[in-house]
């Protein structure tokens, strides 16, 4: 790196297509509104939530309402292996989770869930009811 200044402090070309995006987000934001957001993401979770709610075949791990929550759910099976659920939610329905310990070993020895983890969901501004119907069936088909 050279001694001189500015350059010292620019270690490279800037990540032009990063910050072109971060404005458009952040101005997507903006002009959304924050509360909108949260509140549509709540709704699709709260949802899922109820969706599920009589399958016994499964445990949510943490709340199962939307108090104090983020729009992100993950769950256990009882009696099937967590990436079976997800490679099976992957390539029969189309929907991606995340499975395992999520780099939180320790926080799923609080919640009960290690050494298997969990499956993974997360709802987001442009998911649909729709979406959620699909990935209630898929589970109640999968799981039982």
């Amino acid at each position: 790196m050279p001694d001189f200044l500015p350059d010292k402090f620019e270690a490279g070309t800037l990540n032009l297509p990063g910050i072109i995006g971060l404005h458009a987000a952040l101005e997507f934001v903006r002009t959304e509104g924050i509360e909108t957001i949260h509140k549509k993401e709540l709704s699709l979770t709260e949802h899922f939530l109820t969706g599920i709610s009589d399958m016994t075949s499964i445990t949510v791990a943490g709340r199962t309402d939307i108090i104090d929550r983020t729009a992100v759910v993950s769950i256990a099976a009882e009696d099937m292996d967590n990436s079976e659920i997800a490679v099976r939610l992957e390539s029969e329905y189309g929907i991606l989770t995340r499975v395992g310990l999520h780099c939180a070993p320790s926080a799923h020895k609080t919640l009960g869930t290690f050494p298997c983890g969990t499956v993974r969901f997360s709802f987001g501004y442009f998911n649909t009811k729709e979406d959620i119907a699909t990935a209630i069936k898929a589970l109640h088909t999968i799981c039982g």
